[in-house]
């Protein structure tokens, strides 16, 4: 079984980031599970959210404290992310600009680095002057599971039918792209 957990704040699509993860596995024929986690529900507040994909059904419940994949939507959730466990060989996708940003009592943990929330400003993804990180994370994510990059897009267009769901799906993409270039 795959474990995923994603940490961010509220207000930046965690949740639906998610969902749109098990749906896209879902697709494929996996079975899933997507599991919010919230504390005090508001925008900015710190937020974790799990997904689990297997090929068999899936009977754990609770929520993933040694996952084999983390994204981190902000280096300041570095130490959150490291308190609600990891394995030894988790590997950790990081929204930084570069290495500087991952602070050195972490240096030696399997991170890799992409700027989601530059690609989302760079194309425009912007909802109440805020950066939609969600979809670029929804490509690097997605690459990093082995997920097809046609089902992300797939639900994307299910999710935002029309020119923003063609544009997110682009974006998403690019993600996919970058992760795919890292290895």
């Amino acid at each position: 079984m795959l474990e995923m957990r994603i940490h961010g704040y509220g207000g930046q699509g965690i949740v639906t980031l998610a969902q749109m993860l098990a749906a896209a596995a879902l697709k494929t024929g996996k079975q899933v599970q997507a599991l919010p986690s919230f504390g005090v529900e508001r925008r900015g507040a710190p937020v974790v959210a799990a997904v689990r994909i297997d090929d068999n059904e899936i009977w754990a419940r609770s929520q993933s404290y040694q996952p084999d994949l983390v994204l981190v939507l902000s280096s300041k959730l570095l130490d959150m992310m490291a308190e609600q466990g990891l394995k030894d060989d988790s590997q950790i996708i990081l929204n930084a600009v570069n290495k500087d940003d991952i602070p050195t009592q972490y240096s030696n943990l399997d991170i890799k680095i992409i700027d989601i929330t530059g690609l989302a400003v760079d194309n425009g993804l912007i909802i109440m002057d805020v950066p939609s990180v969600n979809v670029p994370s929804f490509g690097a994510f997605g690459y990093a599971i082995g997920l097809p990059l046609d089902k992300i897009q797939e639900v994307i267009m299910e999710k935002w039918p029309g020119e923003i769901g063609t544009k997110s799906a682009q974006v998403a993409a690019k993600a996919y792209e970058i992760m795919q270039g890292r290895g």
